[in-house]
């Protein structure tokens, strides 16, 4: 189940996606493309290309998805295949798996870090 509100959710010609400022998912997110969350998300994502989760955004669910950058607050496990960037004010609790990481010294993790070789698949059970 989801609520938002109707313009939360666009689509460009691209297969890239937004999910706004206000906007909150109760329920799992599945793309083929690139997205950008503003909003809140409860439940799992995945994405084949690039997340990027804002400053103002709250995940509390798993991800999976071949690059991430984290400027806003995540709680879960991170499976990342290429590279994972936790940027500016971004908070991350949980478990991540990538090839590449970054942490800027503003940014804060907390939790465990397994890094893996790039290309290498690591599944989300």
């Amino acid at each position: 189940m989801a609520v938002f509100k109707k313009e939360a959710m666009q689509e460009n010609q691209m297969g890239n996606s937004l999910l706004g400022k206000g906007a909150v998912i109760k329920g799992d997110i599945n793309t083929e493309g690139d997205i950008r969350i503003e909003g809140k998300v409860h439940g799992n994502i995945k994405v084949s290309g690039k997340l990027v989760i804002g400053e103002g955004a709250e995940i509390k669910g798993d991800i999976k998805a071949n690059h991430v950058e984290v400027f806003g607050k995540v709680n879960g496990k991170l499976v990342v295949d290429d590279f994972l960037a936790i940027k500016g004010n971004g908070l991350v609790e949980g478990e991540l798996f990538t090839a590449k990481l970054q942490i800027e010294p503003t940014a804060f993790f907390k939790g465990i870090s397994h890094m893996n070789e790039p290309g290498n698949i690591i599944d989300m059970k």
